[in-house]
């Protein structure tokens, strides 16, 4: 079932993709959850994959409540700042690469409404 939520939202989220955003070659985004279960995101210069799972080496491990609040924070509905202050959000590693994370599929800070 959650693979088929990631494909979902990967086809929401790629055209919103900024290809060359983060810096570096490749960058793996481990998402651990309270109430759900763990995925990972792998970013490179030019597409990103989801994963169901955890990855042994990410570059940043990020703790949430649950799914919601994850795709709430990609797609600009909820601000990372706020999620932090409410406690649905944290991360170990590069606070940077998080921060950046947060709108990697937003062009011109834009939201997406998903379908």
């Amino acid at each position: 079932m959650l693979e088929s939520i990631l494909a979902a939202r990967s086809k929401l989220l790629s055209p919103h993709f900024r290809p060359g955003f983060l810096p570096g070659n490749e960058i793996r985004f481990q998402f651990s959850f309270t109430h759900d279960q763990p995925f990972f995101l792998e970013i490179f210069i030019d597409t990103f994959y989801f994963h169901v799972g955890s990855t042994p080496n990410p570059t940043v491990t990020l703790f949430l409540d649950c799914h919601q609040t994850c795709w709430d924070l990609l797609i600009g509905r909820m601000d990372g700042m706020r999620a932090f202050m409410e406690g649905k959000y944290r991360s170990d590693g590069n606070i940077v690469l998080t921060q950046l994370l947060l709108y990697s599929f937003r062009k011109n800070n834009a939201r997406i409404v998903p379908d």
